[in-house]
Protein backbone atom coordinates (compact mmCIF):
# COMPACT_ATOMS: atom_id res chain seq x y z
CA UNK A 1 0.00 0.00 0.00
CA UNK A 2 3.12 2.41 0.83
CA UNK A 3 4.33 1.69 -2.16
CA UNK A 4 1.55 2.53 -4.41
CA UNK A 5 1.12 5.53 -2.41
CA UNK A 6 4.47 6.48 -3.54
CA UNK A 7 3.78 6.05 -6.87
CA UNK A 8 0.52 8.09 -7.27
CA UNK A 9 2.74 10.78 -5.12
CA UNK A 10 5.36 10.26 -7.69
CA UNK A 11 3.32 10.96 -10.55
CA UNK A 12 2.13 13.76 -8.69
CA UNK A 13 5.38 16.17 -8.32
CA UNK A 14 8.65 14.24 -10.15
CA UNK A 15 25.05 32.31 0.00
CA UNK A 16 28.40 35.36 -1.39
CA UNK A 17 30.51 38.18 -2.95
CA UNK A 18 33.40 37.41 -5.19
CA UNK A 19 36.41 37.04 -3.29
CA UNK A 20 40.03 37.05 -4.30
CA UNK A 21 40.84 33.42 -2.87
CA UNK A 22 41.87 30.32 -3.85
CA UNK A 23 38.65 28.87 -5.79
CA UNK A 24 37.67 26.01 -3.83
CA UNK A 25 37.48 28.53 -0.58
CA UNK A 26 36.69 31.43 -2.12
CA UNK A 27 32.77 29.98 -2.54
CA UNK A 28 32.69 28.73 0.95
CA UNK A 29 34.01 31.95 2.48
CA UNK A 30 31.55 34.25 0.54
CA UNK A 31 28.25 32.61 1.79
CA UNK A 32 27.00 34.18 4.83
CA UNK A 33 29.11 37.62 4.12
CA UNK A 34 26.95 40.14 5.51
CA UNK A 35 28.45 43.38 4.20
CA UNK A 36 26.99 45.21 1.52
CA UNK A 37 28.78 47.80 -0.68
CA UNK A 38 26.12 51.09 -1.61
CA UNK A 39 26.18 50.18 -5.23
CA UNK A 40 24.00 47.61 -6.07
CA UNK A 41 25.56 46.71 -9.44
CA UNK A 42 25.91 42.71 -10.81
CA UNK A 43 28.59 41.45 -12.37
CA UNK A 44 28.90 42.36 -16.08
CA UNK A 45 28.88 38.73 -17.23
CA UNK A 46 25.85 37.50 -15.01
CA UNK A 47 24.06 36.06 -17.52
CA UNK A 48 26.97 33.86 -18.06
CA UNK A 49 26.11 32.10 -14.66
CA UNK A 50 24.00 29.09 -14.46
CA UNK A 51 23.64 28.80 -10.60
CA UNK A 52 21.31 30.42 -8.22
CA UNK A 53 21.98 29.28 -4.18
CA UNK A 54 19.57 30.58 -1.41
CA UNK A 55 20.86 31.43 1.94
CA UNK A 56 18.92 32.57 4.80
CA UNK A 57 16.72 34.27 2.84
CA UNK A 58 19.65 36.14 0.56
CA UNK A 59 20.04 34.77 -3.31
CA UNK A 60 23.57 33.86 -4.67
CA UNK A 61 24.68 33.56 -8.41
CA UNK A 62 27.54 30.78 -9.15
CA UNK A 63 28.88 30.32 -12.53
CA UNK A 64 30.37 26.81 -12.54
CA UNK A 65 32.84 27.57 -15.41
CA UNK A 66 34.86 30.18 -12.92
CA UNK A 67 33.74 29.28 -10.00
CA UNK A 68 32.77 32.91 -9.16
CA UNK A 69 30.25 33.65 -7.05
CA UNK A 70 28.10 36.91 -6.22
CA UNK A 71 25.32 38.03 -3.81
CA UNK A 72 21.65 39.87 -5.30
CA UNK A 73 22.67 42.55 -2.88
CA UNK A 74 19.58 44.93 -4.17
CA UNK A 75 17.20 42.57 -2.86
CA UNK A 76 16.50 43.21 0.72
CA UNK A 77 13.56 41.26 1.82
CA UNK A 78 13.93 37.16 2.86
CA UNK A 79 13.75 35.06 -0.11
CA UNK A 80 11.88 31.39 -0.21
CA UNK A 81 11.96 30.25 -3.42
CA UNK A 82 13.55 30.95 -6.91
CA UNK A 83 13.23 29.37 -10.42
CA UNK A 84 15.96 30.04 -13.06
CA UNK A 85 14.55 30.45 -16.27
CA UNK A 86 17.53 31.29 -19.15
CA UNK A 87 17.32 35.00 -18.90
CA UNK A 88 15.02 35.69 -16.26
CA UNK A 89 15.12 34.55 -11.74
CA UNK A 90 11.72 34.48 -10.39
CA UNK A 91 11.58 33.97 -6.80
CA UNK A 92 9.31 34.85 -3.80
CA UNK A 93 9.54 36.80 -0.38
CA UNK A 94 8.26 36.66 3.17
CA UNK A 95 6.90 40.28 3.97
CA UNK A 96 4.64 40.81 7.10
CA UNK A 97 3.11 37.28 6.60
CA UNK A 98 2.44 37.99 3.24
CA UNK A 99 4.30 36.23 -0.17
CA UNK A 100 5.35 38.47 -2.88
CA UNK A 101 6.25 37.59 -6.45
CA UNK A 102 9.14 39.28 -7.87
CA UNK A 103 11.66 38.37 -10.98
CA UNK A 104 15.47 39.98 -12.22
CA UNK A 105 16.34 40.02 -15.77
CA UNK A 106 19.68 39.29 -16.20
CA UNK A 107 20.16 40.93 -19.84
CA UNK A 108 19.27 44.29 -18.94
CA UNK A 109 22.30 46.50 -18.81
CA UNK A 110 21.80 46.92 -14.77
CA UNK A 111 19.88 44.25 -13.62
CA UNK A 112 17.48 44.91 -10.46
CA UNK A 113 14.63 43.25 -8.25
CA UNK A 114 10.97 43.81 -10.55
CA UNK A 115 7.89 43.60 -8.07
CA UNK A 116 5.33 41.29 -9.93
CA UNK A 117 2.69 40.70 -7.84
CA UNK A 118 1.09 39.65 -4.25
CA UNK A 119 -0.23 36.16 -4.56
CA UNK A 120 -2.95 36.63 -2.24
CA UNK A 121 -2.54 34.10 0.06
CA UNK A 122 -0.40 34.57 3.40
CA UNK A 123 3.28 33.08 3.54
CA UNK A 124 2.41 30.80 6.78
CA UNK A 125 -0.40 28.66 3.80
CA UNK A 126 2.80 28.01 1.88
CA UNK A 127 4.58 26.60 4.34
CA UNK A 128 4.44 22.26 5.11
CA UNK A 129 3.73 20.95 7.83
CA UNK A 130 6.03 18.07 7.51
CA UNK A 131 9.63 19.28 7.46
CA UNK A 132 8.19 23.17 7.71
CA UNK A 133 9.80 24.02 3.78
CA UNK A 134 8.20 26.80 1.49
CA UNK A 135 5.98 25.41 -1.80
CA UNK A 136 8.58 25.66 -4.70
CA UNK A 137 7.48 27.70 -7.62
CA UNK A 138 5.98 25.97 -11.01
CA UNK A 139 6.32 26.75 -14.48
CA UNK A 140 3.64 26.14 -16.77
CA UNK A 141 5.93 27.30 -19.84
CA UNK A 142 3.54 26.75 -22.26
CA UNK A 143 1.12 28.83 -21.19
CA UNK A 144 3.56 31.53 -20.30
CA UNK A 145 2.33 31.16 -16.19
CA UNK A 146 3.72 30.56 -12.62
CA UNK A 147 2.13 28.80 -10.52
CA UNK A 148 2.85 28.68 -6.08
CA UNK A 149 1.05 25.91 -4.19
CA UNK A 150 -0.61 26.62 -1.25
CA UNK A 151 -3.07 25.35 2.05
CA UNK A 152 -1.21 21.97 2.99
CA UNK A 153 -3.09 18.63 3.72
CA UNK A 154 -2.04 15.10 5.64
CA UNK A 155 -4.25 13.40 3.32
CA UNK A 156 -1.02 13.59 0.76
CA UNK A 157 1.61 15.25 2.96
CA UNK A 158 0.84 17.99 0.25
CA UNK A 159 -0.22 21.83 -0.96
CA UNK A 160 -3.92 21.10 -2.59
CA UNK A 161 -4.52 24.07 -3.83
CA UNK A 162 -2.56 26.37 -6.19
CA UNK A 163 -2.70 30.06 -7.27
CA UNK A 164 -1.77 31.25 -10.80
CA UNK A 165 0.07 33.86 -12.31
CA UNK A 166 -0.04 35.00 -16.15
CA UNK A 167 3.40 36.21 -17.07
CA UNK A 168 1.25 38.59 -20.02
CA UNK A 169 -1.42 39.73 -18.49
CA UNK A 170 0.07 40.22 -14.64
CA UNK A 171 -3.08 38.59 -12.78
CA UNK A 172 -3.08 36.07 -10.25
CA UNK A 173 -6.25 33.63 -10.08
CA UNK A 174 -6.41 29.98 -8.16
CA UNK A 175 -6.40 26.95 -10.16
CA UNK A 176 -9.68 26.23 -12.22
CA UNK A 177 -11.39 23.09 -13.45
CA UNK A 178 -11.12 24.83 -16.94
CA UNK A 179 -7.39 24.18 -16.55
CA UNK A 180 -7.60 20.08 -15.18
CA UNK A 181 -10.00 19.36 -18.36
CA UNK A 182 -7.76 21.65 -20.94
CA UNK A 183 -5.15 18.70 -19.37
CA UNK A 184 -3.10 20.80 -17.34
CA UNK A 185 -1.59 18.77 -13.97
CA UNK A 186 -1.41 20.58 -10.75
CA UNK A 187 2.23 20.34 -11.44
CA UNK A 188 4.30 21.48 -13.84
CA UNK A 189 6.20 19.59 -16.71
CA UNK A 190 9.34 20.26 -15.03
CA UNK A 191 11.97 18.66 -12.73
CA UNK A 192 10.67 20.34 -9.59
CA UNK A 193 12.92 18.96 -6.85
CA UNK A 194 11.71 19.98 -3.52
CA UNK A 195 12.07 19.44 0.08
CA UNK A 196 9.39 16.79 0.15
CA UNK A 197 10.99 15.14 -3.00
CA UNK A 198 9.14 12.22 -3.70
CA UNK A 199 6.75 15.14 -5.27
CA UNK A 200 9.36 15.72 -8.25
CA UNK A 201 8.74 15.38 -12.08
CA UNK A 202 11.21 13.16 -13.70
CA UNK A 203 12.01 13.70 -17.74
CA UNK A 204 12.31 10.75 -19.52
CA UNK A 205 15.36 10.41 -21.25
CA UNK A 206 17.30 7.58 -23.54
CA UNK A 207 18.81 5.94 -19.91
CA UNK A 208 15.72 5.63 -18.28
CA UNK A 209 13.75 2.94 -20.68
CA UNK A 210 16.79 0.94 -19.84
CA UNK A 211 17.38 0.41 -16.40
CA UNK A 212 16.30 -2.61 -14.63
CA UNK A 213 15.28 -4.02 -11.01
CA UNK A 214 16.31 -7.71 -10.91
CA UNK A 215 17.22 -9.65 -7.57
CA UNK A 216 17.68 -6.80 -5.55
CA UNK A 217 19.75 -5.15 -7.56
CA UNK A 218 19.74 -2.57 -10.72
CA UNK A 219 20.47 -2.78 -14.01
CA UNK A 220 21.00 -1.19 -17.80
CA UNK A 221 19.90 -3.30 -20.05
CA UNK A 222 21.56 -2.82 -23.65
CA UNK A 223 21.75 -6.16 -24.99
CA UNK A 224 23.44 -7.54 -22.07
CA UNK A 225 22.58 -6.72 -18.47
CA UNK A 226 25.37 -4.43 -16.56
CA UNK A 227 24.41 -4.42 -12.59
CA UNK A 228 24.91 -0.66 -11.72
CA UNK A 229 24.41 -1.69 -7.52
CA UNK A 230 26.64 -4.41 -6.86
CA UNK A 231 29.47 -3.14 -5.36
CA UNK A 232 27.76 -1.08 -3.38
CA UNK A 233 26.21 -2.33 0.14
CA UNK A 234 23.21 -0.19 0.94
CA UNK A 235 21.52 -2.24 3.76
CA UNK A 236 24.23 -0.41 6.57
CA UNK A 237 22.37 2.66 5.40
CA UNK A 238 19.71 1.71 7.08
CA UNK A 239 19.02 4.12 9.88
CA UNK A 240 15.93 1.87 11.81
CA UNK A 241 15.86 -1.65 11.34
CA UNK A 242 11.90 -1.60 12.18
CA UNK A 243 11.10 0.21 9.13
CA UNK A 244 13.50 -1.97 6.79
CA UNK A 245 12.04 -2.76 3.34
CA UNK A 246 13.48 -4.66 0.27
CA UNK A 247 15.63 -2.07 -1.45
CA UNK A 248 14.21 -0.55 -4.29
CA UNK A 249 15.47 1.44 -7.03
CA UNK A 250 14.14 4.80 -8.87
CA UNK A 251 15.57 6.37 -11.70
CA UNK A 252 16.48 10.48 -11.23
CA UNK A 253 18.26 12.03 -13.90
CA UNK A 254 21.27 10.63 -16.24
CA UNK A 255 24.55 13.36 -16.71
CA UNK A 256 24.37 15.12 -19.99
CA UNK A 257 26.89 12.57 -21.91
CA UNK A 258 24.42 10.02 -21.01
CA UNK A 259 27.54 7.97 -19.19
CA UNK A 260 26.05 8.10 -15.64
CA UNK A 261 22.34 7.38 -13.40
CA UNK A 262 21.72 9.31 -10.50
CA UNK A 263 18.98 6.79 -8.82
CA UNK A 264 17.46 6.54 -5.43
CA UNK A 265 17.78 3.63 -3.25
CA UNK A 266 14.53 3.67 -1.38
CA UNK A 267 15.62 1.20 2.14
CA UNK A 268 12.77 1.94 4.93
CA UNK A 269 9.68 3.31 4.56
CA UNK A 270 7.79 5.96 7.59
CA UNK A 271 5.29 8.13 6.28
CA UNK A 272 7.46 8.85 3.43
CA UNK A 273 10.48 6.41 1.19
CA UNK A 274 13.65 7.34 2.82
CA UNK A 275 17.31 5.90 1.77
CA UNK A 276 20.03 7.61 -0.23
CA UNK A 277 21.11 9.07 -3.43
CA UNK A 278 23.35 6.98 -5.82
CA UNK A 279 25.38 7.60 -8.92
CA UNK A 280 26.72 5.09 -11.47
CA UNK A 281 28.47 4.61 -14.76
CA UNK A 282 26.09 3.23 -17.20
CA UNK A 283 29.16 0.65 -17.31
CA UNK A 284 28.66 -0.61 -13.69
CA UNK A 285 32.44 0.15 -13.15
CA UNK A 286 31.66 3.67 -11.13
CA UNK A 287 29.20 2.95 -8.04
CA UNK A 288 29.41 5.65 -6.08
CA UNK A 289 26.84 6.27 -3.01
CA UNK A 290 26.03 9.59 -1.73
CA UNK A 291 26.23 9.13 2.02
CA UNK A 292 24.64 12.21 2.79
CA UNK A 293 21.60 12.28 1.22
CA UNK A 294 18.23 10.80 1.75
CA UNK A 295 15.25 9.85 -1.00
CA UNK A 296 12.93 12.18 0.97
CA UNK A 297 14.57 15.67 0.56
CA UNK A 298 17.58 15.83 -1.88
CA UNK A 299 17.95 18.71 -4.61
CA UNK A 300 20.05 17.45 -7.34
CA UNK A 301 20.80 18.19 -10.61
CA UNK A 302 23.68 18.22 -13.40
CA UNK A 303 25.44 20.63 -15.03
CA UNK A 304 26.66 21.10 -18.68
CA UNK A 305 30.11 20.41 -18.19
CA UNK A 306 28.96 16.93 -16.24
CA UNK A 307 28.91 18.34 -12.51
CA UNK A 308 26.09 16.52 -10.41
CA UNK A 309 25.44 19.60 -7.89
CA UNK A 310 23.55 18.54 -4.71
CA UNK A 311 22.70 19.25 -0.68
CA UNK A 312 24.42 16.81 1.62
CA UNK A 313 25.70 16.97 5.02
CA UNK A 314 28.07 19.30 6.74
CA UNK A 315 30.87 16.80 7.73
CA UNK A 316 31.51 16.64 11.57
CA UNK A 317 34.65 17.38 13.30
CA UNK A 318 36.58 15.17 15.21
CA UNK A 319 35.30 16.33 18.48
CA UNK A 320 31.51 16.59 16.91
CA UNK A 321 29.13 14.17 18.67
CA UNK A 322 27.64 11.33 16.20
CA UNK A 323 24.42 12.77 15.31
CA UNK A 324 21.72 10.71 15.12
CA UNK A 325 18.74 12.78 14.26
CA UNK A 326 16.82 12.74 10.99
CA UNK A 327 18.53 14.10 7.60
CA UNK A 328 15.87 16.46 7.42
CA UNK A 329 17.34 18.30 10.58
CA UNK A 330 20.92 17.93 10.24
CA UNK A 331 23.37 21.18 8.69
CA UNK A 332 23.54 20.63 5.10
CA UNK A 333 25.84 22.20 2.79
CA UNK A 334 26.02 21.89 -1.37
CA UNK A 335 28.31 20.03 -2.82
CA UNK A 336 29.61 19.46 -6.38
CA UNK A 337 30.82 15.97 -7.77
CA UNK A 338 33.19 17.04 -10.53
CA UNK A 339 33.46 14.55 -13.99
CA UNK A 340 36.58 12.87 -12.45
CA UNK A 341 34.36 12.05 -9.60
CA UNK A 342 36.31 14.44 -6.45
CA UNK A 343 33.91 16.06 -4.93
CA UNK A 344 34.03 19.95 -3.11
CA UNK A 345 31.66 22.05 -0.99
CA UNK A 346 31.21 24.49 -2.62
CA UNK A 347 28.38 26.78 -0.28
CA UNK A 348 27.55 26.63 3.07
CA UNK A 349 23.74 26.39 2.35
CA UNK A 350 20.96 23.65 1.60
CA UNK A 351 19.09 25.20 -1.19
CA UNK A 352 19.67 26.00 -5.41
CA UNK A 353 18.41 25.79 -8.89
CA UNK A 354 20.45 25.36 -12.00
CA UNK A 355 19.79 27.49 -15.19
CA UNK A 356 17.02 25.54 -16.89
CA UNK A 357 18.94 26.26 -19.66
CA UNK A 358 21.72 24.20 -18.97
CA UNK A 359 19.14 21.09 -17.86
CA UNK A 360 19.89 18.14 -19.37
Amino acid sequence: MKKYCFILLLAFIMGCNHQNTPESSKLVDAVGASESPEVFTLPADIAEYDMVMLDNGKLYFYNSATSDMTLLEAEKDSLVNVLFEPDIVYYCVAKDNHILLRSIDLTQPDPQPNHLADWGVPYEDCVTETYGTVSPLQCYRNRNTLGLYHNFSWDGYWFNEQRLYDLETGEVADWTQEWEEEGYAMQSEDVEQTEENYHYTSTADELQEYLRQKDGQYYMMDGDYVCLTDRIDFRKYVSDPDYASETEFEYVSSSPDNLKVLYMAILEWGDFPHGILAVSSIDGKLQMPLEDTDCTGFIAQWLSDGSLVYVGEEPLSPDDPDDDTSWHYRPHCIKRIYPDNHVEIIAHCSDFQVKRSVLH
